[in-house]
């Protein structure tokens, strides 16, 4: 199994941390293509809504999954195909921005399609066919969930996030990007 965030040494350098922290900060296009003829990961944050940074980080790992060079190399990472294999699943994450994030919306959306494009969209997706899975939580939590540092089956029980749809492929959605993560936070020694 791999590491959890919380399980690393802090002799080194946390790179999914480090990557987090200056998310706002980072060009996460591709030099190579024009950058009208692209997906900017970048678009998807939100300031002030933590969540957003891992989405966006998660979208440049799907894109960037199978260079051979880069910041990714060597890590395993899923790519769009083998994630949308392993979920097959919609998701709407609607996630409640903390009070003092500055933002006045009361929930913010994201339509994750991981089973036809493999894709993060920010915003409610498409009306019609319904998400299977629809989550609620509060950005604070969320980001636990997919850092591994809360139990999913201990947050829903205690309230902490709501689900309506499919729990069972709700939970295999977190498990991957549970895994996904803990590979970017491998701690790199300086």
């Amino acid at each position: 199994m791999a590491p959890s965030p919380k399980d690393e040494d802090d002799s080194g350098v946390n790179m999914f941390n480090v990557i987090l922290e200056q998310a706002e900060d980072l060009d996460f296009t591709n030099p190579d293509i024009p950058k009208d003829q692209q997906k900017n990961p970048s678009n998807l944050i939100i300031p002030g809504l933590e969540m957003s940074k891992i989405f966006a980080v998660v979208e440049f790992a799907l894109m960037h999954s199978l260079d051979e060079d880069g910041i990714l190399s060597g890590l395993n990472m899923m790519n769009r195909e083998q994630a949308v294999k392993a979920i097959n699943g919609t998701f709407q994450f609607n996630v409640r921005p903390a009070k003092d994030s500055g933002l006045t919306e009361k929930e913010v959306q994201y339509f994750v399609d991981m089973r036809k494009k493999g894709e993060i969209v920010a915003g409610p997706g498409p009306s019609k066919p319904k998400p299977d899975v629809i989550l609620t939580i509060n950005d604070r939590d969320m980001v636990n969930l997919a850092m591994g540092k809360m139990n999913p089956q201990m947050a829903f029980m205690k309230g902490k996030i709501k689900v309506k749809g499919n729990l069972m492929l709700g939970l295999r959605m977190q498990t991957v990007l549970q895994n996904e993560v803990a590979k970017m936070t491998r701690v790199a020694k300086l």
